[in-house]
């Protein structure tokens, strides 16, 4: 998990849950962030005037460069070689988001009451759904629902990374979490915890609590980040892991 503050630079936040044997998961997940960090404070720190579109060319290249790193770690030390990580990052810049995204990790927002999904899920099970042989209430929970169609540094190489641009608007509030919650937790409770009026941290705690009561047996990661009313934003970054 990331979170880079640079005030006239942007800010930038991430999740990552690795897979793989022998610690192969939390050394992917760590490849991941600290890679994502190290870019985006070398490349803001002499072109922090790069407009929305250019930053979201750079972040999608900068995740298929550690999608290569990733894997050649994998393929000096064996005991590695399985290893691999969801992606999914945020910049908070002016009044824009960039979203790049890769796996089954998620970003939600909250805006006036309505609670939307920013990331679509890398999965078979979802490939499933876009086809109608699934309904969306089924995938959820479907046997093959942890079937990965994308994922960073695994043995076979990141051809595409989605990405998009947001406007934001003030009072707009974002969630970012690995499936740890997401599979535990139904979107119409996260919406309603997040849409509290507590605190960030709170509201990371709940989220995580909820989780947990509904049986939730991987690794929870969330990032949570509440925009006053002046556009600046309030944020509280949780990690557990469990399983």
């Amino acid at each position: 998990m990331y979170d880079e503050h640079c005030d006239h630079r942007g800010r930038l936040f991430a999740v990552a849950d690795g897979m793989g044997g022998h610690g192969g998961g939390d050394v992917a997940s760590r490849m991941a962030c600290q890679g994502l960090g190290n870019y985006y404070q070398q490349r803001m720190a002499t072109k922090s005037s790069l407009n929305a579109q250019r930053l979201r060319r750079h972040l999608c290249e900068t995740v298929l460069r550690i999608d290569r790193r990733i894997r050649r770690r994998g393929q000096l030390d064996t005991a590695l070689a399985d290893m691999g990580t969801t992606l999914s990052c945020l910049v908070l810049k002016h009044n824009q988001t960039i979203i790049a995204h890769v796996g089954d990790s998620r970003i939600y927002r909250l805006r006036r009451g309505h609670f939307t999904c920013l990331t679509t899920d890398h999965t078979l099970v979802q490939e499933m759904v876009f086809e109608g042989l699934v309904t969306p209430e089924k995938a959820a929970v479907h046997p093959l629902h942890h079937l990965l169609t994308n994922s960073v540094g695994t043995a076979e190489s990141l051809e595409w990374v989605d990405s998009r641009i947001d406007r934001v608007y003030a009072g707009d509030r974002f969630l970012l979490c690995t499936d740890g919650l997401h599979n535990a937790v139904a979107e119409n409770d996260m919406a309603k915890v997040l849409g509290n009026s507590w605190k960030p941290r709170r509201i990371a705690a709940q989220l995580i609590t909820e989780a947990l009561s509904a049986g939730g047996k991987d690794n929870i990661s969330v990032i949570v980040i509440c925009l006053n009313g002046s556009g600046s934003s309030e944020t509280i970054a949780r990690n557990e892991g469990f399983g």
